[in-house]
C-alpha cells in the first residue's frame, strides 16, 4: 500500500489542478469523476484527504459540475458515514441552488442521506453533539423540501413526491403483510432509547407528510406528470404499509369521481389507465380484502371486465389466512423480527389517535352514502336529471366523452350504492353533506384539536426549537472546501517602507527586468486558485514599462506559442490601450500619469504583432490567432484590416479565414466595417476562381443589410470601371491577388475579375445594370465578350418585370444594342415576353434600331400583323437563325404562351411573301424547313394549308411546288391533291405558266390517278400537256382502250383527235368548257 499511494495520491494531484484550469464543463466533470474513482473506490483512504478539493468544485459557474458534487458527496458519505458530519452542511447549501436542475438532485441525494443518517444513530452506542448537529441539518433540509411539494417547477415537485414517499417508508413500521425490500432501513431498526430522532415523533412526522401527498393529489390544479407520480407513491406506501390501505383507495376513489379540470382530453386517458394499474396492484395485496369491493366498483368504471378483475385477486391462501386472521385476531404464520415486534407492541398502546381519525373520516363518507341512498328514489332521480340538463352544454365536453363508461348494471342495488359513494365522495370533498356535518360535532364534542397543519407546527417546530438548544451547545459544522480559517490573534499589520529601504531607478529597472523574464519562463507552469490570474497581472503592469527592444523580444515569445500566450497578449494590450488614453492605474503605480512621452505607443505594438503574425507560414492556428486579435482587440487601426489582404497570397484556407474574419469586423466593430468591406471587394479580384468564390457569397450575404450594399456597391463599379482602361491597372497586378506581372492587354481572366462582383451584386442592387451598360459600349471586345458570356445568370434573377430592365432596354445606350438583343433572349428563352418588355421593344424598334434580330425575342408578344409584316426580313437571316424563329413560333423553344402565328399561318404567309420583298429561292429554302419539320406539318396540317391557299385570289407561285412536295411527303393525301387539281382546272390554271408547269408535273407524278383530271382539260391544254410530258398520251391511250365501248363513248372527239395525234396544240377552234365534257369512269384497278 505505500507504494501504491503516492501514485494514486500523486494522480489525483494532478487531475484535481487540471480540472480547476479546464474550460470545458464536461472535461471537467470527467476530470472530477476519475478522482472520484480513485478516492472512494480505488483507495478510500484518501476520501480524508482530498473531499474537501472536490466539494470546493460547488461553486463552479456550471450547473452540471454543482451536479457532480452532489453526486461525489452522497457517494461519499454512503461508502463512510464518518462524512456526513463533513459534507452534510454543503448539501445545505445546495438545497437552495438556483439551478432547477441541481435543486433535482439534491432532493435525489437527501433521500440517501435521510437513511444513512438515521442508520448511523441507530448503530451508534452513544449520541456525540456532532451527530445531533448533522441530525439537525438533515431535519432542517427536510422542512424545506416539504414546502417544495408548491414548487413552481413540475420536476423538482416530482422529486419532492418521491422523497415524501420514501420519508413514509423510513419513518413507519413494517407489518407483515408489508411488501419490502431486501435489506431496507425503517423504522423497525431504529431503538426506542434513541432521543435525538425519537421514534414515536418519526412516526407521526410520517403521518402527517402522508396526510399532505394525499391533499396534494386532491388539489384541482396538479399537472397530470404530478398526479400520476403521487398515485404510483401512494400506492407503494400502502403496499408496504397495510395500514394506510384504507386512505389511500378511499383518495383514489375520490380521484376517480373528481378529475382535475386541467387535463386536457389525452391527459385524461393517461391518468385513467395509470389509476386502472395502480388498482390492480392494490387488489393483489392479501390485506385489500376489506376494500375489494371499493376497488372492483372502480375497476368496472374503468372498463374492466369480471373475468379481468377475478384474474388479478390474490390467491385464495393468502386471502384465507387474511379472513382468519381478521376474525381470530392471530398473526399470520410469517412475523417480523423480534425486536420491531416488541417495539411495536409497545407502540401500541401509545399511539392510537391516527387510527381514529381514519375512522372518522370514513364513517363521513358512510354517513353521507347510506343517507343518499335513501334519497336516490326514481322519482328524485328523475327530478335530479331533468334539472340538470338546463345546464347541460350543446356539444359533449371531451373530459366527459374521455372519461365515460357504459353503465353495465343500471338500477340495480349494487350501481345504487356506487352512485351514492360516487356523490358521497364529491361531497365529502367539497365539506358538504351529514356526514361531514356530524364528523365535526364529534369533533367539537370531543375537543378534537389534531389538524395536520398544527400537527406540523408542533412536532416539526416543536423539534427543531429542542434542537437548536442542542445545537447552540455542540460544535459548529461548516461546509467543506469553503471554510475560511479565522486568526486566533490578532496580528500587528507589518509596513514595507519600515523594513526595506527605497532602490535605485537602475536597481529597480534591473530587477523588473529579471523578474518578467522569470515569470515569462514559467508562465505556463499551472497554478491553483488565483494564482494565474495573478500571474497575468503583475506581467501586464511589467510588460507596460519595458524597453523598445525589450519590447520585440516580448512579442516574438507571445508568438511563439500563438494559442497558449493569447491571454496573456490581450492583458497587455488591454493596458497599453488604457495607459495611451490616460485612465490606467498602471500609469499611477509607476508614476507616469500624464505622459504621453512613450517610445513605443498601442498602435506600433498592434502594427509590430500584425506584421509578425502575417509573417509566419499560414496554418489554422495563426487564422485562429489573427481572427482574435482583430476582434478582440480593444481598438484595429484600419492600415492593419487592409494588411489582410495579404492573406490573398496565402492559400485558400487562409484567404477564407481572412474573409470570415473581415466579415465578422463588419458586423461587431461598425466603424471598421468600410475598410473591411472594401478589402474584401478587393479579395474578390484575384486571379484565382476559388478564392473569388469564397469572398463573394460573404459579399453578397453581407449587402443584404442597406448599410453594407452602398460601400460594395462603390467598389464593385469602381473594379467595372476599370475595364475601360486600355489594360488593366497596377492596382490589381499584385502578389496578393495573384497577378505579380502586369500584363498589356486584357485577358478573359483579368476581365472576370473585374466583372464578377458585379454581376453577382446585379439581383440586390438592380440599378447597377446602368454601370453595365455604359461599360460595355466603351470596353474593349474581349471584355464586351465576357459580358454577353456571364450575363445570363444574373439577368435570370433579375427577371422580366425589373423596372430597372426594362429601363434600360427604353434608353438603350447607342452600340449597346448586342447587349440588348442578349438581355432580351436571356429573358425570354424560358419564359414568354411581358407586356411591358414587348411594348419597349417594338418603340425602340421603330424608333432607332432597324434590324429585324432585336425583334426575335418577342415574336410571340407581336400580333399576327406584326409579325407577317416582318417575316420577309427574317427568313433573310442566317438559316440557323431561321430556324430559331420558326422554332419560337411554332412553341417549340418555350412550352408556355400562344404564338402571334399557327403552322398554318405561317406557311400560308410564306407563299403570299411579295417577290419585290424577297426572292423566291429564300421563300423556298423557308418553306423546306417548314416541311422539315414532320411532327409539326403532318397531312391534315398540310391539307389545311394547301386549302387556304386555293381560296386566295391569285395562286402563289409556289403553290404546285408545295402541292406536290406534299404528295412526296404523304403519298396518302392523292385524292385530296387531285381534287385540288381538278378545282384548278375550274381556274383555268393554263393562264399562270408557273402553276401551269407544276400542274403538268404534278399529273406525271400521279399517274394513272390524274387521267381522269386530264380527261377535264380542254383540248388544247391536253394537247400542251401531251407536248411537255409526251409519255403521258401513250399511257393514256393505253388507259382508254382499257374502257369499254360506252365507256369510250362519253369522250368527246375533239379530246380523242388530240390523244390520238391527229390535232396539234395549235388548234383554232373553239375548246369546249370542261363542264361539258363528260366524266369518264375511274380507271380499272
Amino acid at each position: 500500500m505505500s507504494e501504491q499511494e503516492p501514485t494514486v495520491r500523486e494522480r489525483v494531484v494532478e487531475l484535481l489542478n487540471t480540472a480547476a484550469f479546464l474550460p470545458s464543463e464536461k472535461e471537467k466533470i470527467a476530470t472530477l469523476a476519475k478522482v472520484q474513482e480513485l478516492i472512494i473506490h480505488l483507495d478510500p483512504q484518501l476520501l480524508d484527504s482530498f473531499f474537501e478539493d472536490v466539494a470546493a468544485f460547488q461553486k463552479d459557474r456550471n450547473s452540471d459540475v454543482r451536479k457532480f458534487v452532489v453526486g461525489f458527496i452522497e457517494e461519499a458519505c454512503k461508502k463512510d458515514v464518518a462524512m456526513l458530519p463533513r459534507l452534510v452542511p454543503n448539501m445545505q447549501l445546495l438545497v437552495l441552488d438556483e439551478a432547477v436542475s441541481v435543486v433535482k438532485r439534491v432532493v435525489q441525494a437527501v433521500v440517501q442521506l435521510h437513511r444513512a443518517t438515521l442508520a448511523w444513530l441507530a448503530a451508534a452506542r452513544t449520541t456525540t453533539p456532532e451527530m445531533e448537529q448533522v441530525w439537525h441539518i438533515i431535519t432542517t433540509m427536510k422542512n424545506t423540501i416539504l414546502t417544495m411539494i408548491d414548487h413552481d417547477n413540475d420536476g423538482v415537485r416530482t422529486q419532492a413526491i418521491k422523497f415524501l414517499e420514501a420519508m413514509v417508508l423510513l419513518q413507519t413500521y413494517t407489518e407483515p403483510d408489508s411488501v419490502t425490500r431486501e435489506g431496507e432501513f425503517n423504522l423497525d431498526h431504529v431503538p426506542l432509547t434513541l432521543k435525538v430522532a425519537r421514534p414515536r415523533k418519526l412516526e407521526e412526522e410520517a403521518r402527517m407528510v402522508l396526510g399532505k401527498l394525499l391533499a396534494f393529489q386532491g388539489s384541482i390544479h396538479i399537472s397530470s406528470v404530478n398526479l400520476m407520480t403521487c398515485m404510483s407513491s401512494l400506492t407503494i406506501i400502502a403496499r408496504a404499509r397495510p395500514q394506510f390501505l384504507g386512505k389511500v383507495v378511499n383518495a383514489l376513489e375520490i380521484l376517480h369521481a373528481n378529475l382535475p379540470p386541467t387535463l386536457t382530453k389525452s391527459q385524461v386517458n393517461s391518468v385513467r389507465k395509470h389509476l386502472k394499474i395502480q388498482m390492480i396492484n392494490l387488489l393483489k395485496h392479501p390485506a385489500s380484502y376489506d376494500y375489494h369491493y371499493n376497488i372492483t366498483t372502480v375497476l368496472t368504471d374503468l372498463g374492466m371486465s369480471s373475468s379481468e378483475i377475478n384474474k388479478a385477486m390474490p390467491s385464495k391462501d393468502s386471502m384465507k389466512r387474511w379472513i382468519r386472521k381478521d376474525k381470530v385476531g392471530e398473526e399470520p404464520i410469517e412475523s417480523a423480527p423480534k425486536k420491531p415486534r416488541i417495539e411495536k407492541e409497545e407502540k401500541k398502546g401509545k399511539a392510537e389517535e391516527p387510527p381514529a381519525a381514519v375512522v372518522e373520516k370514513t364513517s363521513a363518507l358512510d354517513i353521507t352514502q347510506r343517507w343518499l341512498v335513501e334519497k336516490l328514489t326514481p322519482e328524485n332521480v328523475a327530478n335530479l336529471v331533468l334539472v340538470s340538463m338546463i345546464n347541460l352544454p350543446d356539444e359533449m365536453p371531451p373530459l366527459f366523452s374521455a372519461g365515460y363508461s357504459p353503465i353495465t348494471a343500471a338500477g340495480t342495488q349494487a350501481q345504487i350504492q356506487h352512485v351514492a359513494r360516487l356523490l358521497s365522495s364529491q361531497l365529502t370533498a367539497g365539506g358538504v353533506g351529514p356526514g361531514v356535518e356530524q364528523v365535526k360535532d364529534d369533533e367539537m364534542k370531543a375537543g378534537y384539536d389534531s389538524d395536520d397543519e398544527s400537527n406540523i407546527s408542533r412536532l416539526v417546530g416543536g423539534r427543531v426549537q429542542e434542537e437548536s438548544i442542542l445545537v447552540q451547545s455542540g460544535p459548529v459544522l461548516v461546509p467543506a472546501g469553503l471554510a475560511v480559517r479565522g486568526a486566533r490573534h490578532k496580528a500587528k499589520t507589518m509596513k514595507l517602507e519600515e523594513v526595506t529601504k527605497p532602490m535605485n531607478a537602475t536597481a529597480s529597472a534591473k530587477m523588473q527586468q529579471l523578474l518578467l523574464q522569470r515569470l515569462l519562463k514559467n508562465h505556463k507552469t499551472p497554478l491553483l486558485g488565483s494564482g494565474a490570474k495573478d500571474c497575468v497581472r503583475i506581467l501586464t503592469v511589467l510588460m507596460g514599462s519595458i524597453s523598445p527592444n525589450e519590447c520585440e523580444e516580448l512579442e516574438d515569445f507571445l508568438l511563439e506559442d500563438m494559442t497558449s500566450n493569447c491571454d496573456l497578449l490581450f492583458s497587455w494590450l488591454f493596458s497599453e490601450y488604457a495607459t495611451d488614453h490616460d485612465f490606467s492605474q498602471v500609469n499611477r503605480f509607476l508614476g507616469n500619469a500624464g505622459k504621453k512621452d512613450k517610445e513605443k505607443q498601442y498602435s506600433d505594438i498592434m502594427s509590430s504583432i500584425m506584421m509578425k503574425a502575417l509573417a509566419k507560414e499560414a496554418s489554422k492556428e495563426r487564422d485562429e490567432f489573427l481572427s482574435r486579435l482583430f476582434l478582440e482587440a480593444p481598438h484595429v487601426p484600419e492600415n492593419l484590416i487592409s494588411s489582410l489582404v495579404r492573406c490573398g497570397s496565402q492559400g485558400s484556407d487562409s484567404v477564407l479565414a481572412a474573409a470570415n474574419t473581415l466579415k465578422d469586423i463588419t458586423r461587431w466593430r461598425p466603424p471598421a466595417s468600410r475598410p473591411a468591406l472594401e478589402v474584401l471587394a478587393i479579395l474578390a479580384t484575384h486571379e484565382q476562381e476559388t478564392v473569388r468564390d469564397q469572398v463573394i457569397p460573404i459579399l453578397v450575404e453581407l449587402c443584404e443589410q442597406e448599410t453594407y450594399m452602398e460601400i460594395v456597391s462603390e467598389s464593385a463599379t469602381k473594379f467595372l470601371k476599370y475595364l475601360l482602361l486600355e489594360a488593366p491597372p497596377e492596382a490589381l497586378c499584385t502578389h496578393d491577388l495573384g497577378r505579380p506581372i502586369q500584363p498589356e492587354e486584357w485577358t478573359e481572366a483579368s476581365v472576370k475579375a473585374c466583372l464578377y462582383l458585379h454581376l453577382a451584386l446585379l439581383p440586390l442592387n438592380q440599378s447597377m445594370i446602368h454601370d453595365l451598360a455604359q461599360v460595355y459600349v466603351k470596353t474593349v471586345n474581349e471584355a464586351k465578350r465576357s459580358i454577353l458570356r456571364l450575363l445570363e445568370g444574373p439577368i435570370r434573377h433579375m427577371g422580366m418585370e425589373s423596372p430597372q430592365l426594362l429601363k434600360l432596354v427604353e434608353t438603350c445606350p447607342k452600340g449597346g444594342e448586342t447587349l440588348i438583343t442578349r438581355i432580351i433572349h436571356i429573358l425570354t428563352e424560358k419564359a414568354p415576353p411581358s407586356e411591358a418588355l414587348v411594348c419597349r421593344v417594338r418603340e425602340l424598334y421603330n424608333r432607332r434600331v432597324s434590324d429585324v434580330r432585336f425583334l426575335i425575342p418577342v415574336l410571340t408578344g407581336l400580333s399576327k400583323k406584326e409579325v407577317i409584316a416582318v417575316l420577309p426580313k427574317l427568313i433573310k437571316l442566317n438559316p440557323h437563325v431561321v430556324k430559331e424563329v420558326f422554332n419560337r413560333l411554332w412553341g417549340v423553344t418555350l412550352d408556355t404562351g400562344a404564338s402571334p402565328l399557327t403552322p398554318v399561318d405561317l406557311l400560308v404567309a410564306l407563299h403570299l411573301i411579295d417577290n419585290d420583298k424577297c426572292d423566291v429561292k429564300t421563300v423556298i429554302k423557308a418553306t423546306g424547313l417548314c416541311f422539315g419539320e414532320r411532327n409539326i406539318y403532318t397531312a391534315e396540317v398540310l391539307a389545311f394549308v394547301l386549302q387556304q391557299l386555293m381560296e386566295q385570289p391569285s395562286l402563289p407561285t409556289l403553290f404546285m411546288r408545295t402541292v406536290i412536295q406534299t404528295l412526296t411527303h404523304y403519298p396518302k393525301l392523292l385524292g385530296f391533291i387531285m381534287n385540288v387539281l381538278q378545282r384548278l382546272i375550274s381556274r383555268q390554271v393554263w393562264k399562270q405558266r408557273k402553276v401551269w408547269e407544276g400542274f403538268i408535273k404534278c399529273c406525271q407524278r400521279a399517274g394513272a390517278q390524274s387521267f381522269t383530271v386530264l380527261l377535264q382539260l380542254p383540248p388544247p391544254q391536253l394537247a400542251d400537256v401531251f407536248s411537255v410530258a409526251p409519255d403521258l398520251r401513250s399511257r393514256l391511250l393505253s388507259h382508254i382502250a382499257t374502257l369499254t365501248e360506252n365507256q369510250r363513248a362519253h369522250i368527246p372527239p375533239s379530246l380523242m383527235d388530240v390523244i390520238e395525234g391527229r390535232v396539234t396544240a395549235e388548234l383554232s377552234h373553239p375548246v369546249p368548257h370542261p363542264s361539258e365534257v363528260p366524266l369518264p369512269p375511274a380507271p380499272e384497278s
